[in-house]
């Protein structure tokens, strides 16, 4: 049998008609009876009890601050009252808690709309690098185009004077021959 109580898990067993309730840690025993665990072991000390994760219910009681316990909680019952009352305690820090945490949403909301305006302009900003690298890319493709152009007119020119000077040798050379052998 296992009874859960406050987020502490308790393990108990019957053994020659008597409860016997395993605690898995001091800290686990401390929640479980409502007290630190520095009173637990002032208690223990002062009683003569080993804090070793066995206890019987004359140990726990022992151990136990008066009416407080999550076992005399159990034993007892709880006037009708009190109990409306710390369940509206208990529903008031839950509401608490709720509005906490609704507002930690709405911030982390709007840190997620900053951010995507962020990076919709960081798009935007790309988009108009882009544009600038290809135009700059188009002008040193166009001026490359023109300077080879410009490089085989040139080429060309340099050609035709060239040739015009050699044919103008030629002809100068074969009337200078003419002329030594006459």
């Amino acid at each position: 049998m296992n009874l859960i109580t406050e987020g502490t898990t308790v393990k108990i067993k019957r053994e020659n008609l008597k409860d016997i309730y395993t605690f898995s840690s001091v800290t686990e025993l401390s929640l479980f009876l409502g007290i630190d665990r520095e009173t637990l072991h002032e208690r223990a000390k002062a009683r003569g009890i080993e804090l070793n994760g066995t206890y019987s219910e004359e140990d726990l009681s022992a151990l136990r601050p008066e009416k407080n316990s999550a076992l005399s909680q159990l034993n007892t019952e709880v006037d009708p009252k009190t109990e409306i009352e710390l369940l509206k305690m208990k529903l008031e820090m839950l509401e608490s808690e709720l509005g906490f945490k609704d507002q930690q949403l709405d911030d982390r909301k709007q840190h997620i709309e900053t951010l995507k305006s962020t990076l919709s302009k960081a798009e935007e900003n790309f988009e108009k690098a882009q544009v600038s690298v290809d135009q700059q890319q188009h002008l040193q493709l166009a001026t490359l185009q023109q300077l080879d152009k410009a490089t085989s007119r040139v080429q060309r020119i340099e050609m035709q004077a060239e040739q015009k000077k050699h044919w103008w040798n030629f002809g100068r050379k074969s009337k200078g021959k003419e002329t030594e052998e006459d």
